[in-house]
């Protein structure tokens, strides 16, 4: 049984290599080349700061400056539970970020929206609150730079 097993794999992992297979982020990749040339518009506040953070984190260090994303972030918090003494104890935050890849003509290449959500709770003191607001910005802009660095992956190998 576990021979037959290793033999399945041995053969699937063959036939990867016998279509050209390649890693989208491998060594010397088309992709790693654009990312590298891709400038992040400065942010002017906490959030974008850890949105630019977490995207260039993915892209890589700048090698050449071809692109510049632009973007437009919104984020909105919403109250989404009520105890019975009519407190708020968690918030969500919805965020979307608009974003667009533009070439150094000014030729828009890529223009999307990028959404999702986080939520935090609101019971302890001011400050435990706070916290976890911040973190939860925190992880909502990991999220999106996720979905930004996927769409620019997706771009870039068709």
């Amino acid at each position: 049984m576990l021979l037959s097993n290793r033999r399945k794999f041995l053969l699937g992992s063959l036939c990867l290599v016998g279509c050209g297979y390649t890693p989208v982020r491998g060594k010397n990749s088309q992709t790693k080349e654009l990312l590298s040339s891709i400038f992040v518009q400065d942010p002017k506040n906490r959030a974008e700061f850890e949105l630019v953070r977490n995207l260039e984190k993915q892209f890589g260090r700048l090698v050449s400056r071809r692109y510049d994303l632009n973007y437009n972030l919104n984020i909105k918090e919403e109250k989404i539970v009520v105890s019975a003494s009519q407190a708020f104890e968690r918030y969500s935050l919805v965020g979307s970020l608009k974003y667009k890849l533009v070439d150094e003509g000014g030729l828009v290449i890529l223009a999307n929206t990028a959404k999702s959500f986080t939520g935090y709770s609101a019971t302890g003191t001011a400050l435990a609150t706070e916290v976890a607001k911040r973190d939860a910005q925190d992880r909502l802009m990991v999220i999106l730079a996720d979905q930004v660095l996927h769409s620019l992956l997706i771009m870039a190998k068709t």
